[in-house]
């Protein structure tokens, strides 16, 4: 995949922003890994999973950072003539995103069926259509940005194919949350509607870094390209995971798990035992 970061020279200024803003990500996700290990034994069994699935969605967003970072600087070279990053003989790819939200997305969308309490068959049901809405929408994503240094109106008809599969996938994602929440503890229900909100405002961001070759085609447009990517991917990862985690703990105090107790500041009930 060819896209509009190989088509330009860079100031030094936008190099290190694009540079930095990657390696802010991959700094984010590893943190947050130890976060979640850390905090995995206050987790009632019933919810750990959520949390384990957290640390799965960090390695794998992390990793991949990591290479883009390495990949933006083996892409370009600095001209000492120019003072610019001119382009080399390797190509900066953002496909390798698409491979990890095959992985993430699925990571994610099945912790919030989690932390909501569906269980079951209905659990499988719903991680199963909601798995294969969003594999639908970064699969026809993936092969829209395929055409975006050479055919613009490619680029709008799978983006707009993407886009069917992302309202399916978060009209239901909003269902599910919101037929949820009289049935869970007030702050639980509260940080829910929270992440709901989030997911929206996240998720919203990478339709507009897709749409970046309409509005902005320049170096100047690839920085703010990056940023919403990395803003993205923070806020709907890591941000997205401590929420879940907090949820699950809420959840886990209520039902007299005595770890999650005790980091609430909660006195343990005596003869609780924790489902």
């Amino acid at each position: 995949m060819t896209n509009i970061e190989s088509l330009y020279t860079y100031s030094t200024s936008q190099y290190e922003a694009v540079d930095h803003l990657l390696s802010m990500g991959v700094g984010a996700h590893f943190a947050a890994l130890i976060f979640f290990i850390l905090l995995s034994r206050f987790i009632a069994p019933r919810y750990r999973t959520a949390t384990a699935l957290s640390c799965i969605v960090m390695v794998s967003a992390g990793t991949i950072l990591y290479g883009q970072s390495g990949l933006w600087e083996n892409a370009f070279t600095f001209d000492q003539t120019t003072g610019l990053y001119t382009p080399a003989d390797a190509t900066f790819s953002n496909g390798y995103r698409y491979v990890n939200w095959m992985v993430t997305i699925p990571c994610l969308l099945t912790q919030l069926l989690i932390v909501l309490d569906i269980r079951g068959n209905q659990l499988f049901r719903d991680a199963g259509v909601l798995i294969l809405l969003a594999w639908g929408m970064i699969v026809t994503g993936y092969v829209g940005q395929l055409y975006e240094t050479t055919d613009l109106m490619q680029l709008t008809i799978w983006g707009a194919i993407s886009t069917v599969f992302f309202v399916a996938m978060n009209w239901i994602v909003g269902t599910r949350i919101f037929r949820t929440l009289p049935l869970m503890p007030p702050t639980a229900s509260g940080a829910m509607r929270k992440v709901f909100w989030l997911m929206m405002f996240a998720w919203t961001l990478y339709p507009l870094a897709y749409a970046v070759p309409y509005f902005a085609p320049s170096a100047g447009g690839v920085v703010i390209r990056q940023a919403l990517f990395t803003v993205a991917d923070v806020s709907s990862k890591a941000v997205y995971g401590i929420m879940i985690t907090y949820i699950a703990l809420q959840r886990s105090a209520a039902e007299g798990f005595e770890p999650a107790m005790q980091v609430n500041s909660l006195s343990p009930q005596k003869g609780t035992v924790a489902s």
